[in-house]
């Protein structure tokens, strides 16, 4: 077994929790990240009866995300922290979205199949910048999803510990010593936070501007064409200032991530 793995699990454990059978939650009944449908398939598949999610065992989360999950995505055979935040997406979206974003963030063809095409350049790829790429790509589908507006924040959440923790994985791989890894990660936070101050800036002067283009305009000296431009323009102003929000709160729990990781480090 992979040294990162049981560590991947650990964080795993804490995104995933325990039972939970949202109303808008596609997967139904879901028990420590594993939906009812795959635990009837997982024990079908081992020659015993089906049984309610809420009765799995612990052995049989740990076959399923190390059979279903860690070993189609090749988990073994990526870089410290890629790894990581492969195995994530995938449990989350997907085996094959995970690998598609494994494999879009190193410029392969994205087949969402973990080749040993993907393995070769994950391993001559910056591990830290791959697995940032994941993560960035992975909350721009979550963001796109209907169920965003119900389970957004946690998703963004567990995205920004994902990425800290893969970053932080990264960084050992590389030897690091425990001195410097606080320290590291603090800077990690302190530019996530930068980022978010000035994108939160940039969203509200763009929301000042499309309110003030339409207010300082005399409408009645307008033709029908100018007022759908205009009507046109302040919404797509107002749109870009809703995207910035949303950009500046990302970078927002990126930098709690990070600080959170640094201060655990350093103890």
């Amino acid at each position: 077994m992979k040294s990162t793995f049981p560590r991947a699990m650990s964080c795993l454990s804490v995104s995933e929790g325990g039972y939970v059978n949202h109303p808008k939650d596609p997967g139904k009944g879901t028990n420590r990240g594993v939906t009812q449908a795959t635990y009837d398939a997982y024990r079908t598949k081992k020659h015993v009866a089906k049984r309610d999610i809420r009765l799995i065992t612990d052995a049989e989360v740990a076959d399923i995300y190390r059979t279903l999950y860690a070993d189609p995505i090749r988990y073994d055979d990526l870089p410290a922290g890629v790894d990581y935040a492969t195995f994530d997406a995938a449990v989350n979206s997907g085996v094959s979205r995970g690998a598609k974003w494994l494999q879009s963030s190193l410029g392969v063809t994205s087949d969402g199949k973990v080749g040993d095409g993907t393995v070769a350049a994950a391993a001559k790829a910056d591990a830290i910048k791959t697995v940032k790429a994941i993560c960035s790509k992975r909350l721009s589908f979550l963001r796109g999803l209907g169920t965003f507006s119900t389970f957004g924040k946690g998703w963004t959440s567990r995205v920004a510990r994902v990425e800290a923790e893969g970053v932080s994985m990264a960084m050992q791989a590389r030897g690091i010593s425990k001195a410097s890894l606080p320290i590291a990660l603090s800077l990690e936070s302190r530019r996530a936070s930068e980022d978010s101050a000035v994108t939160n800036g940039v969203a509200k002067a763009t929301g000042t501007a499309a309110t003030g283009s339409a207010a300082s305009t005399a409408v009645s000296n307008l033709s029908d064409t100018q007022l759908i431009l205009m009507a046109v323009a302040a919404a797509a102003l107002a749109g870009l200032a809703v995207y910035l929000i949303h950009r500046s709160r990302i970078h927002r729990e990126r930098a709690a991530a990070y600080a959170s990781l640094a201060e655990g480090a350093s103890e």
